[in-house]
């Protein structure tokens, strides 16, 4: 019980976080759909979902690994995602001139944001000790201020008429802020027997053994990670190639409200995995939480999405409501799906994860391929949950071996 209660209390902070955040993309999302329409809406948010999977991947699956070590050695760790969050802002602009949806506004876009990467990158690492600590309180103290003057800088650009790309430099602020914030918290959060006033604690060391170690043992949670976020969002990027952007913004905003919902699994697990670590027994208590959750999300998204989608854009994004109404039906697989991935990840299975997400990734690509070209964002939304409950039935089958 114990247990349960502190995971609750770091749920709570994490939710308490995405209210700041999920309130300010929906505003972020609201201007853009009035003043620049779905065809606008396409480009910025697939933009924001292409930046996406390289934030993702300067986690890279690090603090998964760490976090299950004696010693963290987190200035190594900072020293190594800061290398690698450079890499990839070099992968994630230069490759652009080989994608089909680049276009020019796009490129821009990508160009400014990816900037955000390296802050990303930064705030993912000070939040190894939050979870550490079991102090989400600072990472949300961090994330809700550095989104907020974020969301400030969006709306003046915005009101200036500027066009999309421009509108990335609040993004990019608003990580400069968050990471800054959460660097600097990391020292409270750290325990009362580091010194205080010796600023080398927190200062990255870069040391290439470590580095190349760290990469070798956490590979497999990272391509995990990484297929898990391609199979989840390839769909978009196939819609603006075969059905073009207006398309992309009508599904990505059902997208947005549905992946705001997906987050609560997500803050669960977080609160829940070093507890996991050491014992298994609140297991089954935890899985029932989640699908009682994913009933509930389907009956209010059931219920309120028309009044969600008409509240977010002002109208002319009607083929949003079936989509969001369609994506939801796959709660009962995504919550517990994500339980049962980070059991996996506490058992070692990483070389079971990364055949379960391929085969996801395999499964999900092909169907999108044969059906998006003629039913477009419709399909990508019931390919979406099809494709989760297959993640979901072969986790199951690998946990009973």
């Amino acid at each position: 019980m114990h247990n349960l209660q502190k995971v609750s209390q770091q749920t709570f902070w994490q939710i308490l976080g995405k209210t700041v955040t999920a309130f300010s993309t929906f505003i972020i999302l609201g201007i853009v759909a009035r003043k620049y329409g779905p065809e606008g809406t396409g480009i910025f948010t697939l933009a924001l979902t292409y930046l996406a999977i390289f934030y993702l991947l300067s986690d890279f699956g690090f603090n998964a690994h760490v976090l299950k070590q004696k010693e963290m050695n987190w200035q190594k760790l900072l020293g190594t995602r800061i290398l690698w969050s450079g890499v990839l802002i070099i992968i994630a602009v230069g490759t652009l001139p080989f994608w089909p949806f680049a276009g020019d506004e796009f490129s821009k876009s990508v160009l400014i944001g990816s900037l955000a990467i390296l802050a990303s990158g930064i705030f993912i690492t000070c939040n190894l000790i939050f979870q550490s600590k079991l102090r989400y309180d600072l990472s949300v103290l961090a994330s809700s201020v550095g989104t907020l003057i974020g969301l400030g800088v969006f709306i003046y650009l915005s009101f200036q008429n500027l066009p999309i790309p421009y509108l990335f430099l609040g993004h990019v602020l608003g990580w400069i802020f968050i990471a800054g914030l959460a660097f600097f918290l990391v020292k409270i959060a750290s325990s009362p027997s580091a010194p205080r006033n010796d600023e080398q604690t927190i200062f990255p060391i870069y040391d290439i053994r470590y580095t190349k170690t760290l990469f070798k043992d956490s590979w497999l949670i990272a391509g995990t990670l990484f297929l898990n976020v391609v199979y989840f969002r390839a769909d978009s990027f196939m819609i603006s190639i075969f059905r073009g952007n207006t398309e992309v913004g009508i599904y990505n905003i059902a997208y947005s409200i549905f992946q705001t919902a997906l987050v609560l699994p997500t803050f669960i697990m977080n609160a829940y995995y070093p507890m996991l670590l050491k014992s298994f027994k609140d297991v089954r208590l935890i899985g029932l939480g989640l699908l009682i959750l994913a009933g509930l999300g389907i009956l209010l998204t059931y219920l309120l999405s028309p009044f969600f989608v008409g509240l977010l854009t002002g109208g002319g994004f009607n083929g949003s409501v079936e989509s969001l109404t369609i994506l939801s039906l796959g709660f009962p697989a995504f919550f517990p799906s994500s339980l049962l991935m980070w059991i996996m990840v506490s058992k070692g299975k990483y070389k079971s994860m990364f055949a379960i997400y391929l085969i996801g990734l395999i499964a999900n690509i092909s169907l999108n391929f044969m059906f998006i070209p003629t039913y477009s964002f419709i399909a990508a939304s019931w390919i979406t949950v099809i494709s989760e409950y297959l993640i979901l039935t072969l986790q199951v089958v690998s946990l009973r071996k």
